[in-house]
């Protein structure tokens, strides 16, 4: 795990430090005093683990779980149990008391592993059967059966499904990317068709849905392996 440690107090940080050194399962990516320092870190990295303090100098590290632009596993470090309520409110992964001992560190480490474990399944078992799209603060799901195809439109994809159209900014590349599906196929610069959504196969367009998608010279090849063709 990709972890962080949020700490303003310098012999706890540097324990903690020294902890996460020994775990062969965490990949320590820097340390920060000041709470707002780890938000911009946060913005540009990935992390899976925060180690994180309470009283901090610029926020508190309850406002700062408010703030976080994504919410990885928290075990929170504190000299403090009464903000133990307060911190599983925002469902951390464990409340350690410091000064914190190895073998406490090691359950609180095995805690948010787990938790990590079991939410990369529900995860993954969401990515091979739907996407969800951001809209007007909502989010909206949209299984891989409704989608018909995707085209690039500038700097956005049209994601035209059984029922309507979405428009998301991006490219067709960064979406293809997140598309866990094996019936999903690129069969021109600005378009990937959803097979099961195939009537017929001229030799440079495809009927889909009613409506015809241009197959590239160079696509056509690999389209071609991709369907089985029983030739009369």
């Amino acid at each position: 795990m990709r972890c962080i440690i949020v700490e303003d107090e310098v012999l706890a940080r540097k324990s903690l430090e020294k902890l996460c050194s020994k775990e062969s399962e965490l990949q320590l990516l820097a340390s920060f005093e000041d709470a707002q320092e780890a938000l911009d870190f946060m913005n540009k990295e990935t992390v899976d683990l925060i180690f994180l303090d309470i009283e901090l100098p610029s926020m508190s590290g309850l406002q700062f779980l408010e703030t976080v632009p994504y919410m990885p596993e928290i075990i929170v470090t504190s000299g403090n149990k009464d903000y133990a309520f307060d911190a599983f409110e925002f469902d951390v992964a464990d409340f350690l008391i410091k000064p914190i001992k190895a073998p406490r560190f090691k359950k609180g480490l095995e805690k948010a592993s787990s938790r990590q474990t079991k939410l990369s399944a529900v995860a993954q078992a969401s990515a091979e059967r739907e996407i969800y799209l951001k809209a007007d603060r909502r989010m909206i799901r949209i299984t891989y059966e409704q989608i018909c195809y995707l085209e690039s439109v500038g700097d956005y994809v049209k994601i035209m499904t059984t029922d309507e159209s979405y428009m998301i900014h991006g490219t067709l590349s960064s979406v293809d990317e997140r598309l866990s599906h094996p019936r999903f196929i690129k069969v021109h610069r600005k378009y990937i068709v959803n097979m099961d959504k195939i009537s017929d196969v001229e030799d440079n367009s495809i009927m889909l849905s009613g409506k015809v998608i241009p197959l590239s010279r160079a696509q056509r090849p690999v389209f071609l392996r991709s369907i089985n063709v029983l030739k009369g």
